[in-house]
């Protein structure tokens, strides 16, 4: 992460300063009670000096082994050299441990937005441009999965459950509509169609039994779709009656004509 370590070490140098810059802040409603209380406690504390307080304890504990328990003892030139190196290494393994420390503090702030922005204005009141140059990797973490969030989100298919009673209604003349229409065009409306229905499915010969059940069928479509508020029951009754009887009229006549055109054959 891109942290002001300087800047923060020479902005907040004691408690009592770190509560006046950002008790306005706190005020204001940029950070929480919970970040105030943290920073305030932390931004001043010993880590602050670590760097040096580890430098010069290794550049001691070098300095007194080399002088007093080294056999023999080490000379004047090595022991600068010694002295430096361990100086150097104690520094680089004390800012190593500020820089831990300040993650952890980053990593338990609640709204680490807001302690940017708090930091910014602060830069602002001491004459700065509050362009800190800095953004905390925890909010680069949050901002990358809101993101993603985001992104599968809108590109993510609702099935039925997730739908709304009314909304998946709505959207049935899109889905239903087709089959159900196509599913009441195969089926005949009345009596003509099905008479239609059945001549366009018979191919080639037709016996004369099929044209006189359809003939018979004409006859009766009248009677068969009259509304029965028009015509009295008795009346259709007695027309039905009339019209079976000459239907069975003419089958039988049909069926005695084709005995007396088929019985030379066997003889």
């Amino acid at each position: 992460m891109s942290y002001p370590l300087h800047w923060l070490k020479s902005t907040f140098p004691s408690s009592s300063r770190a509560v006046e810059l950002l008790q306005p802040e706190l005020e204001k409603g940029v950070i929480t009670k919970h970040d105030f209380e943290l920073a305030t406690r932390f931004l001043p504390g010993g880590h602050r000096h670590w760097p040096a307080i580890y430098g010069v304890g290794a550049a001691g504990v070098t300095l007194g082994y080399g002088y007093s328990v080294a056999r023999p003892r080490w000379s004047h030139a090595k022991l600068a050299w010694g002295s430096g190196a361990a100086t150097v290494i104690g520094m680089v393994f004390g800012q190593v441990r500020q820089v831990l420390a300040h993650r952890q503090f980053t990593e338990a702030l609640e709204n680490p937005a807001g302690f940017i922005e708090a930091l910014r204005n602060v830069d602002r009141r001491l004459g700065g441009d509050g362009q800190l140059g800095f953004t905390l990797e925890r909010i680069r973490k949050d901002a990358a999965r809101l993101d993603n969030t985001t992104t599968s989100g809108s590109s993510r298919e609702h099935g039925p459950e997730m739908v709304s009673e009314e909304n998946w209604k709505k959207s049935w003349p899109h889905s239903n509509a087709p089959d159900a229409a196509s599913s009441q065009a195969a089926q005949p409306k009345n009596r003509w169609e099905e008479i239609r229905a059945a001549n366009a499915r018979s191919s080639g010969y037709v016996s004369s039994w099929d044209t006189i059940r359809q003939r018979h069928e004409r006859n009766r479509l009248p009677n068969s779709t009259s509304s029965p508020s028009n015509d009295p029951p008795s009346f259709g009754m007695d027309d039905r009656t009339a019209e079976q009887a000459k239907f069975d009229a003419i089958l039988e006549a049909e069926r005695r004509r084709g005995q007396s055109q088929d019985s030379p054959d066997f003889v």
